[in-house]
């Protein structure tokens, strides 16, 4: 978290033309000599995604135009149906391909198992590597995500194309926070927080090994499992997207199975 406040105080005072950019080398630092070497993973992805951010943010040249911020809500639709997709399909499908089945190895039979719906929450540094994708994932990312961004180049121009694949690198790091606010223990921030308590409370009725295969396989909001009606929630997509810890428009044959760890749930 001190990371992100400090990105986004770098992104309104001149991201990496600012001389206090070096700080986000900092955290990196003292996790290398004082934490696990998974936490200090962690933290380097984080950092190289926020560079990646920067890097392409810093290549934009003026005029911005209004097409070429349009790329932004079309990368972030297509980012959550990519991760529909992907979940569905990929880590939950025992698929014929090696990857294929190291990926479904690793969520299915590792990460579902671990993480359980009657225990979400991680207890250590240590079970971070089972919450984070691998360090190398968000350069993967946006390998794939580049022949898109070419044919926003050829179709629109260089800044939309440079646009969308920092709006990716922004995507990828939403997903990993919230995916980490899903497993974090309780506390305040992730219960009242809006959006964040929505996709925690989603994400954990995701971990119940009755609903895995089929239900709310979104990370960063809930998009698509609205139109895929692949959610929990019976509600319209702003009512399902702040919905909060509540369970009052959980399908019935779902409401048990769907309430978070807390100690009481929100009408």
């Amino acid at each position: 978290f001190d990371m992100v406040q400090l990105t986004v105080l770098l992104g309104l005072t001149g991201g990496l033309h600012n001389p206090f950019s070096l700080l986000l080398l900092a955290p990196v630092t003292v996790s290398a000599a004082a934490l696990s070497y998974r936490s200090t993973l962690g933290l380097t992805a984080l950092a190289i995604g926020l560079l990646a951010l920067f890097g392409l943010l810093l290549l934009v040249r003026a005029p911005v135009t209004w097409i070429d911020l349009a790329v932004i809500p079309a990368a972030a639709v297509g980012w959550n149906f990519v991760e529909w997709i992907v979940h569905t399909h990929v880590l939950h499908w025992p698929g014929k391909g090696k990857i294929a089945r190291i990926l479904y190895q690793r969520h299915t039979h590792t990460h579902h198992q671990f993480f359980t719906h009657d225990h979400a929450s991680f207890d250590g540094t240590r079970d971070l590597s089972i919450v984070f994708f691998p360090v190398f994932a968000l350069p993967i990312t946006l390998l794939l995500a580049t022949p898109a961004a070419l044919l926003a180049w050829l179709i629109v121009s260089l800044n939309a194309a440079l646009i969308l694949l920092a709006t990716v690198a922004a995507m990828y790091i939403l997903f990993e926070v919230m995916h980490f606010c899903a497993h974090v223990p309780e506390n305040a921030f992730v219960r009242h927080c809006p959006l964040i308590n929505t996709m925690r409370r989603h994400h954990i009725a995701h971990h119940n090994h009755r609903l895995m295969m089929t239900t709310n396989m979104t990370f960063t909001f809930p998009l698509a499992d609205w139109i895929m009606g692949t959610s929990d929630v019976e509600r319209g997509f702003w009512g399902m997207t702040f919905n909060g810890l509540s369970t009052k428009h959980v399908k019935p044959i779902n409401v048990r199975s769907s309430e978070p760890q807390t100690s009481d749930t929100t009408a």
